[in-house]
């Protein structure tokens, strides 16, 4: 006779091996909540300082010429511009001598330009260093927005000699420079994340992102005042999140101007939300990032 128990043992053993090896279990990377990635990014504070020095010696210790490459650009384009304005005499209703204006609004769009450029390929260029090494992606685009810092540090030194050439000084409000760059730095860093999250699948993106930033020096009061802008279509001009940044930095640096403070709280209000959009869309993609590159 069979016991009930040993019936069931056989009936276990001799169970179809289908049915036993149905479920499927499936391991995906999950994404880190915030504070936690917070905590991780600066336990890697040390190298996020190695890449940003990196980049500093990249962009100076490697060519002869040096720090006037910082300069060289922003200075070259205003010469040319100040030369067309006095050439055809065009009113840029601008107080301020017009080759301090296009300067200092040159010198902040470059800055604009490369961070975001440079943060929407960050991923590329540094692919051999995240297929090796593990390390917060976070800080990937972030060394661009800290390394150019001193390219806008490099680029005030023209500005001396142009402030005693034309008699114009800073004011009270120099103090206020590092507050004034904030949206301009996290619309830089928001638009460059999502970009480089974008290109990873379609790197269209990067031609849109060149093309968009070119049509925004237009667009944007870099070469003229906004007086020139017709009143009707002035408030949709001023949706702009650069129009605030960039006035409000001559107010900072040339005594006499007025601060742009709605214009400036829109652009931070404006930068905050794209950064936002950005870390979320980037945190979302840097689980399939070195997959894709």
């Amino acid at each position: 006779m069979i016991s009930v128990a040993e019936a069931r043992r056989s009936t276990i053993q001799r169970r179809p091996p289908d049915r036993v090896y149905a479920s499927e279990v499936v391991i995906r990377p999950t994404v880190p909540p915030l504070d936690a990635q917070i905590r991780e990014l600066w336990q890697y504070r040390h190298l996020f300082v190695a890449l940003v020095w990196r980049n500093v010696r990249v962009e100076f210790d490697a060519m002869r010429l040096g720090s006037a490459w910082a300069t060289a650009r922003p200075l070259l384009f205003a010469i040319v511009f100040s030369l067309f304005r006095n050439f055809s005499g065009a009113d840029t209703r601008v107080e301020l001598p017009y080759m301090l204006y296009v300067y200092s609004g040159l010198l902040l769009w470059t800055y604009f330009t490369d961070v975001t450029t440079n943060a929407a390929g960050a991923a590329r260029l540094d692919v051999a260093l995240l297929t090796k090494v593990y390390y917060p992606r976070l800080l990937t685009p972030c060394v661009p927005m800290v390394a150019g810092l001193l390219t806008i540090v490099v680029g005030m030194l023209p500005l001396i000699p142009m402030l005693a050439w034309y008699g114009v000084h800073p004011g009270w409000m120099i103090i206020l420079l590092p507050f004034v760059l904030i949206p301009c730095i996290m619309l830089a860093l928001g638009l460059g994340m999502l970009i480089s999250s974008l290109s990873i699948e379609d790197r269209d993106w990067e031609r849109v992102l060149g093309y968009g930033i070119t049509v925004g020096l237009w667009l944007s009061p870099v070469i003229y005042a906004p007086d020139m802008i017709p009143h009707a279509i002035r408030p949709a001009y001023q949706l702009n999140p650069m129009v605030g940044p960039l006035l409000g930095f001559r107010a900072a640096l040339f005594d006499g101007l007025p601060f742009p403070l709605w214009e400036w709280l829109y652009g931070l209000a404006t930068s905050a939300v794209v950064l936002a959009l950005g870390i979320w869309v980037f945190r979302r993609t840097e689980l399939r990032l070195v997959d894709s590159l």
